[in-house]
């Protein structure tokens, strides 16, 4: 075996995942705050599309980069709402966003090269390093600053072997975001080091309390070292279709393309379709976001009323993180109790690289997230009462 596959590590959220199913298989009432998904249908416009592709007989090969209607509307897209100067030339469609993560990281990526991933981070990416060879170094932010970059660390955190930074927000577990000023910084610093910036912006629509969501890459000059990943899978409810895209500058997409010609060929035809008609329904997004946001206050108030919980408030995303440290339970025992105990499924974040917190969801609806609630405090409150026997 390749040791680069052996060297893989499994995510340590498998335990929780597998049990969740397993209950819920047993017909437990298991309250399910471990998404990573929308729990909503893929709307019906895009499945009405991909229909039509069917029956239209668009089932072949495409472009090995997307079909140009499809790249043409992202480029659109990208002008108006993110201010990138994107053509269709300068995108590429993937097999989904994680897919556009690989391919953008192996192809930046030499062997020994150093790659800056802030820490907590979303599981997949020190295992996508590995794979290209990079080397990992964590950058950890400061709970005091909520998860958020500071300039002057960053700065600092570069060395001289560091060739590609890593941004994601909204963030991937811990549901913050950066404003303009938050971000220009970070931009600053990375320009004057030379280094490439991979910017996943999936849930760019998924934001909150009337924030405005900064593309990395529509900083002066930033598109020409940015690697813009984005997709459709979480604001249009579209994980199973498996489709996402990456921006970058023309060089680097004729190169990266042949990864593409090489793996997948290219993205299924009819997800092309459905995508395609999904940049088309401007109404959709404000639905999906009023609704997370609904989901997201109905969260908070719950989770700021349990004892030991210290919730931090999601500005974006369908995740709020939480510091548990107060209950003296590590993460995974925190998870695995409230789990087997109460019925109440939830992320551990130690495969976020973060000791002491939980992720919860809130891809359910609001009667789940009262009801789950209810149960963590009863779960809380028993762990407590039984350690002073």
């Amino acid at each position: 075996m390749n040791p680069r596959i052996i060297s893989l590590n499994q995510s340590s959220t498998l335990k929780i995942t597998a049990l969740t199913k397993k209950l819920e298989q047993e017909g437990k009432d298991v309250i399910n705050f471990a998404a990573g998904e929308p729990d909503f249908d893929t709307p019906s416009f895009i499945k009405d599309a991909a229909k039509q592709a069917i029956d239209n007989g668009f089932t072949k090969y495409t472009p090995s980069r997307g079909t140009i209607q499809l790249r043409e509307k992202i480029a659109e897209k990208l002008q108006q709402e993110n201010n990138i100067p994107a053509t269709f030339k300068n995108i590429i469609v993937t097999a989904g966003a994680k897919y556009a993560v690989f391919v953008a990281i192996f192809s930046l990526i030499n062997q020994g090269d150093e790659v800056l991933l802030p820490s907590p981070y979303w599981v997949s990416y020190p295992e996508i390093i590995k794979l290209a060879g990079g080397v990992l170094r964590v950058f950890p932010t400061k709970s005091t600053d909520d998860f958020k970059i500071k300039a002057e660390d960053l700065e600092k955190a570069i060395t001289p072997k560091t060739k590609v930074l890593i941004l994601n927000y909204p963030s991937n577990p811990t549901g913050v975001t950066y404003s303009y000023q938050e971000i220009e910084a970070i931009y600053k610093v990375v320009k004057d080091k030379g280094i490439f910036v991979v910017s996943d912006e999936i849930y760019e629509k998924l934001i909150y309390d009337g924030r405005s969501h900064i593309s990395f890459a529509s900083f002066p000059g930033a598109a020409d070292f940015t690697v813009t990943i984005n997709g459709f899978s979480k604001t249009y409810s579209m994980t199973g279709w498996r489709i996402g895209y990456l921006v970058a500058a023309e060089k680097l997409i004729n190169e990266i393309s042949k990864m593409i010609d090489h793996t997948t060929s290219c993205t299924s035809s009819i997800s092309q379709k459905g995508a395609q008609a999904a940049l088309d329904n401007k109404e959709w997004q404000e639905f999906i976001k009023k609704e997370f946001q609904q989901r997201r206050d109905c969260l908070w108030e719950g989770l700021n009323s349990c004892p030991k919980i210290k919730p931090i408030k999601s500005q974006g995303t369908f995740y709020m993180f939480c510091d548990i440290r107060d209950t003296g339970l590590s993460s995974m025992d925190f998870a695995s109790g409230l789990l087997e105990k109460h019925l109440v499924s939830c992320i551990p974040a130690d495969s976020f690289g973060s000791q002491g917190f939980i992720r919860v969801s809130f891809a359910t609806s609001i009667d789940s997230i009262k009801k789950g609630i209810i149960r963590i405090k009863e779960f809380i409150t028993k762990t407590n009462g039984e350690r002073l026997l």
